[in-house]
């Protein structure tokens, strides 16, 4: 087992701003992408498909830019948990950085060329897929590598607390990305534009203040690639594809929902949306902050406790064309969330051993985002036969894996 090394508070701020940059990035997505598909007219795309004839992709079209970027996010998150184990966790955290920042500047180029009417179509939907997935790839590189970072200097008693302070900075920033897209009453590419430039900022902090973490990749033993079906942590690997695959299916199509329950202009829809997302953001963040600091029991249990939430705040959304309910509803999600993604994510690291935990981590990245590559297609299928069809079946789908949660054994480290 290594022991950690010391790593000050002042120190892990670039660390969680960074983790609060990404976080701001995935979120702002959300608010802004739905109502800029519309306005660049991507849901009245039309696909002849042979045996069927025209097909008018309609929302699908745009929540498939989120899939896209989710799959690639699926298949590059594990290389660069590997990578992180050879070369250290500090490169392989600014690379994903940087990326971010110019694959966002690289989508935002795209799109402006269909706000300004040069292109439109599918040549407008095929740049904006590619600038997309290129952005992806590379900024798929932090996150596992920055999990990983805090695994290598935390011992095995302060990982919970580690991870949730770390899941913490990512909901700070889930919180305040959303309130970025306020800003698309200047333009709807403004909030993209200042959350590049936040990500750069966050690279140079991490550059100039964040120390090595100790791992040492001299004596690194090789090891066999590590697989999502093996059996120490295959189960959580499942448990967070569902749980993602439900929460990108509802996420990705909340934009949606606010604008269509509340009949609200597009604008506005943006602006209730961000409100309901900071609404989640903040009880998620009490989570973290309160709940899972003081949480001196078995990880996995903070899962027993918080899904039964997200279960019911599914369940209140999918019944209620009410603003303050629906506000209630995403309160209710975002503080089961808190508790149980850390809960399964911290069991998982139990299960493997420490010249593991950057490839671990890359593939307990890419399990969510494969629920992210899924969950907005069916979300979007199921929208288009009736909205709140949509929430009863993310929560329906929840209660039996709750149940199954509660059967399990659960593992004792196997390495620290």
């Amino acid at each position: 087992m290594q022991t950690p090394v010391k790593v000050s508070q002042k120190q892990l701020f670039a660390l969680y701003f960074a983790i609060m940059a990404t976080g701001m990035g995935q979120t702002v997505v959300f608010a802004v992408i739905p109502m800029l598909g519309r306005e660049l007219a991507l849901d009245q795309l039309v696909v002849n498909l042979p045996f069927f004839g025209a097909f008018a992709l309609k929302e699908l079209a745009i929540t498939s830019l989120t899939s896209i970027a989710s799959l690639t996010f699926f298949i590059a998150a594990p290389y660069w948990g590997r990578r992180s184990d050879r070369v250290g966790r500090k490169p392989i955290i600014i690379i994903g950085l940087l990326g971010y920042t110019l694959g966002t500047l690289a989508f935002n180029g795209s799109a402006q060329l269909g706000l300004n009417g040069v292109l439109a179509g599918f040549g407008l939907y095929l740049m904006l897929m590619v600038t997309r997935i290129l952005l992806v790839l590379v900024m798929s590189a932090t996150h596992p590598a920055a999990s990983a970072y805090m695994i290598d200097v935390t011992s095995l008693q302060k990982r919970t607390k580690g991870m949730g302070k770390m899941s913490a900075a990512s909901q700070i920033g889930t919180m305040v990305g959303p309130a970025l897209g306020t800003l698309v009453a200047i333009s709807y590419l403004a909030p993209l534009y200042l959350q590049a430039f936040l990500t750069f900022v966050a690279a140079i902090l991490v550059w100039r203040l964040l120390p090595d973490s100790g791992l040492d990749i001299s004596k690194r033993r090789e090891l066999p690639r590590l697989r999502y079906f093996d059996k120490r942590y295959r189960v959580y690997l499942g448990i967070g594809l569902v749980l993602y695959t439900m929460m990108g299916m509802v996420q990705q199509t909340l934009g949606f929902y606010f604008q269509d329950v509340l009949q609200l202009e597009s604008k506005q829809a943006v602006q209730q949306f961000a409100l309901a997302m900071v609404v989640c953001s903040s009880a998620m963040l009490f989570s973290q902050l309160v709940i899972v600091q003081r949480w001196n029991v078995h990880p996995m249990r903070l899962f027993r406790v918080g899904l039964p939430l997200v279960i019911a705040g599914y369940l209140l959304l999918a019944n209620t064309a009410a603003l303050f309910w629906l506000m209630v509803g995403m309160g209710l999600f975002g503080m089961g969330m808190g508790m149980a993604s850390p809960g399964y994510n911290v069991t998982a690291t139990m299960t493997v051993n420490h010249d593991e935990q950057g490839a671990l981590a890359g593939l307990s990245a890419s399990a969510p985002g494969m629920g992210y590559v899924i969950g907005p297609l069916l979300g979007g299928f199921i929208y288009s036969i009736e909205p709140s069809y949509t929430y009863w079946f993310a929560g329906l789908v929840l209660v039996p894996l709750f149940f199954y949660a509660i059967k399990l054994k659960d593992p004792e480290a196997d390495a620290g």
